[in-house]
């Protein structure tokens, strides 16, 4: 099908253009021009003044609508992954904790949902190689110290869907588990740790870091950790949770001013409750949270655990917080971390001979029109 969409502001990387339309043929981008094809058939679609960018990212997301990745069954899949589709989200990656049952049944539903498969840029384990002094809410069983046969195990039975893995550099023998996982295409990305700033800079090949300040060493003036590491290298991708909970809004605004505004990826980290009413639910199968303006904590012991953010919420959140330009906060959810994931060749930016994967969207986020390729 061919599309014309007008009266859009369209979004790039650089700039919003304005008096133009956005013209799609065989749900490729073709042209942004003032003119058309008169002799061709399109399905116009009027965007009425409204945002138009690429489809969002989001990488780090354990999922949404009463459900969660790891355990969800064919229907719930479709369900959880259907729901990010309605809120923007056209690439993203079902992130899980490291339990061989659970990557294993991500595996199959990727597998066998080929309609849904086109969205997802792959698998995020969080683990099982991290500090368990910053384990967070990840289960003590899910945690190892490093060990590179293992890790052929999961990279095996993971079927080559497996593209980010969290790691802590201060473990003995991680050097191997990275040259590893960079071997064979898959990014480390340096969190739930307790190491120094040095020890950080030393170790090569690592281009993400796991949702900054969260699970990891902080910034002391004079023994700066983990969340240092951005500030300095200024290359390095890292993961900014916008939701206002993981981070302070203050100090999200630094980051926004701070960091590499080319690297800033903003991610949900969003589980069960995404999408869903304040209230509890049952995660990893028997653990009881509760959601609520405070994030989504464990009932037991309150300890945060995720956001039940959606990507337009955290975009909402961040130009309600920051200084960011509308740009700085697309490019955040779009080509950013489509370079991160090298995505950047099919997607991620409004550019001709790209994927169609579209949404358009008002000046508060409120998502009007997903278009996907």
């Amino acid at each position: 099908m061919n599309i014309l969409i007008k009266n859009a502001k369209i979004i790039t990387p650089e700039k919003i253009i304005e008096d133009q339309n956005l013209v799609i043929e065989n749900r490729i981008i073709k042209e942004i021009s003032e003119n058309f094809d008169k002799t061709k058939k399109y399905k116009i679609i009027d965007a009425e003044g409204d945002y138009i960018s690429p489809g969002f990212f989001d990488t780090h997301i354990h999922g949404a609508g009463n459900g969660v990745f790891e355990t969800a069954d064919k229907d719930l899949f479709t369900e959880i992954s259907n729901l990010i589709l309605e809120n923007g989200i056209t690439t993203f990656l079902p992130t899980l904790l490291c339990n061989e049952t659970h990557i294993k049944n991500v595996v199959k539903q990727i597998n066998g949902h080929p309609e849904i498969r086109e969205h997802i840029a792959g698998i995020y384990i969080e683990g099982p190689f991290i500090n368990p002094e910053k384990k967070g809410g990840i289960n003590p069983d899910y945690i190892r110290k490093p060990d590179l046969d293992y890790l052929k195990k999961i990279i095996d039975i993971s079927e080559g869907h497996l593209k980010m893995m969290t790691i802590a550099p201060e473990l003995e023998g991680i050097d191997k588990i990275i040259d590893h996982l960079s071997q064979n295409d898959i990014i480390p990305t340096f969190g739930h740790s307790m190491t120094d700033l040095n020890t950080a800079l030393s170790k090569k090949g690592v281009r993400n870091i796991t949702h900054l300040f969260n699970a990891m060493s902080g910034i002391s003036h004079r023994s700066p950790g983990l969340a240092a590491l951005p500030f300095i290298d200024k290359e390095i991708f890292v993961e900014v949770n916008g939701d206002g909970v993981h981070i302070d809004n203050q100090i999200i605004k630094m980051c926004f001013e701070h960091l590499n505004p080319e690297r800033i990826i903003s991610i949900t980290d969003a589980v069960i409750s995404a999408g869903m009413p304040y209230g509890d639910y049952f995660y990893d199968t028997d653990k009881k949270v509760s959601s609520s303006e405070r994030g989504v904590r464990y009932k037991k012991n309150d300890v945060l655990i995720g956001s039940s953010y959606m990507i337009p919420d955290v975009l909402r959140n961040l130009k309600n917080n920051t200084n960011a330009s509308m740009n700085e906060l697309i490019n955040s959810v779009t080509i950013n971390p489509a370079k991160m994931l090298s995505a950047d060749k099919d997607r991620g930016s409004i550019e001709t001979g790209k994927r169609a994967d579209l949404v358009i969207f008002d000046n508060n986020f409120n998502i009007k029109e997903v278009i996907t390729s």
